[in-house]
């Protein structure tokens, strides 16, 4: 008497797994990544350059904006404030400048002027690339 072979059964439990845990780890990836870039509390649009940008995402960026608005490190503060907060860095890394492109040119040569009485002997303007 001839029996048909048992059809094995397949777990398709063990095949997706594997996925169910990649996705997961991607998703975690994803949520610290975008975690550690942190944006002005107001729109700046830099002014644009022809020389290639070599700016470190590590160094603290001070954002302001058109109408003389102050952000550090995503907090916003007023001229007096800035000054303070600056005069309290330990260090001296390189602060790095991202200033709208509507700031008047006076208005932005009299903050840096008073960023370097505060303390501050590294200062980088920020812009954007124009590519030819």
């Amino acid at each position: 008497m001839l029996l048909p072979l048992p059809q094995r059964r397949r777990e398709t439990e063990e095949n997706i797994l594997p996925l169910i845990n990649i996705v997961f780890l991607l998703l975690i990836f994803f949520m610290v990544a975008g975690a550690l870039h942190t944006r002005a509390p107001f729109e700046v649009a830099p002014p644009g350059t022809e020389h290639a940008d070599d700016s470190n995402p590590d160094n603290q960026v001070l954002a302001i904006g058109a109408d003389g608005q102050l952000a550090l490190g995503g907090d916003t503060l007023e001229r007096p404030a800035l000054t303070a907060r600056l005069r309290e860095r330990e260090d001296d890394t390189l602060l790095q400048v991202k200033a709208d492109s509507g700031l008047p040119a006076a208005a932005l040569t009299d903050l840096l002027g008073e960023i370097r009485a505060a303390g501050i002997p590294r200062i980088r303007l920020l812009t954007v690339h124009r590519g030819e």
